[in-house]
C-alpha cells in the first residue's frame, strides 16, 4: 500500500507522517479488500464494528427498511470515510449498508482501535481522532443537505434545489454531478421516469442544460433556491 497516497487522499490521515501512518496501520488491524460493483462491503450492525476508508472508486450509503426498500443517501468517492457514526451502540439496530458503486479498492480498520488508544499510545491517534470527528460534522452537513432537498414538494423543486447545491460546491454555472439516473432519482426519492420527464420539461423551457451527468443552470433568478 502507497502510504504517502493513502495520506493525501484520506483526511483522516491529515497532519499523520509517513512513519507514523505506517505503524499506525497495524495498530488498527487494517486490511485491504476489492469488492466489485454491486457487492456489500458491510451492514450496521456489525458483530464486530468496522471503519471504511474508500481508496478507489465509489461507494454508496444506502438505508433498509424492515421490508427491504432501500433509499440511497449518499455516493461516497475516494478518500471518503464510512461506517463511523452506524458502529456506535446506539445505532446499532439501525440498518445502514454500504455497497460497491463501482469497482473499488476499501481499507477496513476496526473501530474500537480507533477510538481506544492502544497500550503503545501512540501519538498520532488523538490528532486521528479529531480528524474523525471533523469528518463527521462534514458528513452530518451533507445528510441536512440532503434533507432540505428531499423535503421539497415538487421533483421539479427537488431537482433545482439539489443542482443548485452542485453548482454551489462547484462554484460555476457548469458542474457534474456524481451520480447518474437511477441514484439520482434514489437519492431525491422520487421515481425515476418521471424525474427524467421532469428534466427534459426543465431543459426546453431554458431553465438547466444538461449532457448525462453534465448540467449547466440557465435560470437566474435566485427564487427558485
Amino acid at each position: 500500500m502507497d502510504v504517502n497516497a493513502l495520506r493525501r487522499s484520506c483526511p483522516l490521515f491529515r497532519g499523520i507522517s509517513e512513519e507514523d501512518l505506517t505503524a499506525m496501520l497495524g495498530c488498527l488491524s487494517a486490511r485491504e479488500i476489492s469488492p466489485r460493483r454491486g457487492d456489500f462491503i458491510m451492514r450496521t450492525p456489525e458483530v464486530h464494528p468496522l471503519m471504511g476508508v474508500v481508496l478507489e472508486g465509489e461507494v454508496e450509503m444506502i438505508s433498509e427498511d424492515l421490508f427491504g426498500k432501500k433509499s440511497l443517501l449518499s455516493v461516497l468517492p475516494v478518500g471518503s470515510l464510512f461506517g463511523e457514526s452506524y458502529t456506535c451502540v446506539k445505532a446499532r439496530r439501525r440498518t445502514i449498508a454500504y455497497q460497491a458503486r463501482t469497482h473499488c479498492r476499501v481499507l477496513l480498520l476496526d473501530y474500537d482501535r480507533i477510538l481506544h488508544a492502544c497500550k503503545l499510545v501512540c501519538r498520532f491517534h488523538h490528532r486521528m481522532i479529531e480528524n474523525m470527528v471533523e469528518l463527521i460534522a462534514e458528513k452530518n452537513l451533507a445528510l441536512v443537505e440532503k434533507l432540505e432537498v428531499v423535503s421539497r414538494s415538487t421533483i421539479r423543486e427537488k431537482l433545482l434545489t439539489y443542482l443548485s447545491r452542485q453548482a454551489e460546491a462547484a462554484g460555476s454555472r457548469t458542474f457534474t454531478i456524481p451520480m447518474g439516473r437511477v441514484a439520482l432519482a434514489e437519492y431525491l426519492c422520487t421515481d425515476r421516469s418521471a424525474m427524467t420527464r421532469e428534466l427534459a420539461h426543465m431543459k426546453a423551457e431554458g431553465l438547466i442544460d444538461y449532457d448525462k451527468r453534465n448540467f449547466t443552470l440557465l435560470y437566474k433568478s435566485a427564487g427558485w433556491c
